[in-house]
């Protein structure tokens, strides 16, 4: 079963790690290895309303790639289980085969800067010549309980519009956008985050209720080991990569630069 078109200028290509394959989106033509490259993690495996942001970042002369992982893109075998970690370790495992002498930047929303966060721990065991963007990572300390998710989520969509979202993605993804919830809803960020040793920018839309600001200060506040935090509100609410690609996209600009800059010390 097809899904929707994601347009002439995206180019699908698949990668064989360890046996399984992961496909991918890829936007920006050849660039030089000077130039950085931005990996995009979707929330919940969804990767369509992700693309007008991928787009926006090639249109400011970056290459940008989005991962289809867990794999609710195609109906290929998925190449990883539908959890954050399992997605996030997938990730690094790409990035290492296929980013090797850029520079990176790896940008996840919603439950996919879980997973972002979860590769850029990997990562920098071998690598620091990137940063992280955490763009309306999920899940707030109040909202770790399926009850108060709910209550959240009618006022977290506000500025939002149906046609951000690929039906057939969800369908496919199904019982496993569940899984990547309940997944989600274990994990602490704020506690990881602590141990991240590259530049991060952590942001949300100023109407997302999934991230009010207290969850947003809380995430930077904790990341004592990053050379440089940044926080940013923009436009919109939760799913603002396919509502303000723009400002999401000058904000990936930003963190080039960060992984660019030399380390610190």
């Amino acid at each position: 079963m097809p899904g929707r078109d994601v347009g002439p200028d995206v180019r699908v290509q698949f990668t064989s790690l360890h046996g399984r394959v992961v496909r991918s989106l890829a936007l920006g033509g050849d660039r030089p290895r000077s130039t950085p490259l931005v990996v995009i993690l979707p929330g919940l495996g969804l990767p369509f309303y992700t693309i007008p942001t991928a787009r926006a970042v090639a249109a400011r002369g970056l290459a940008c790639t989005v991962l289809d992982l867990p794999g609710f893109g195609s109906n290929l075998p998925r190449p990883t289980s539908p959890s954050i970690h399992a997605a996030g370790l997938t990730a690094a495992r790409w990035i290492e085969a296929e980013t090797a002498g850029h520079p990176l930047v790896v940008l996840g929303h919603s439950t996919g800067g879980q997973a972002a966060l979860t590769a850029a721990l990997a990562l920098s065991v071998r690598r620091r010549d990137f940063s992280l963007v955490l763009a309306g990572t999920t899940f707030a300390p109040e909202q770790r309980r399926l009850h108060r998710l709910a209550r959240a989520t009618p006022f977290a969509y506000r500025d939002d519009r149906l046609d951000q979202i690929d039906p057939v993605e969800v369908y496919r993804g199904r019982a496993g956008i569940v899984a990547m919830i309940q997944s989600g809803l274990h994990d602490a960020p704020e506690e990881r985050i602590a141990h991240l040793p590259v530049p991060v920018t952590v942001t949300a839309g100023v109407h997302d209720a999934f991230v009010p600001v207290t969850w947003l200060d809380q995430l930077a506040g904790s990341a004592s080991r990053a050379p440089s935090v940044r926080t940013s509100l923009l436009g919109g609410s939760h799913n603002n990569l396919f509502t303000h690609p723009d400002d999401l996209a000058d904000l990936v600009v930003l963190a080039a630069a960060d992984a660019l800059a030399p380390p610190a010390g």
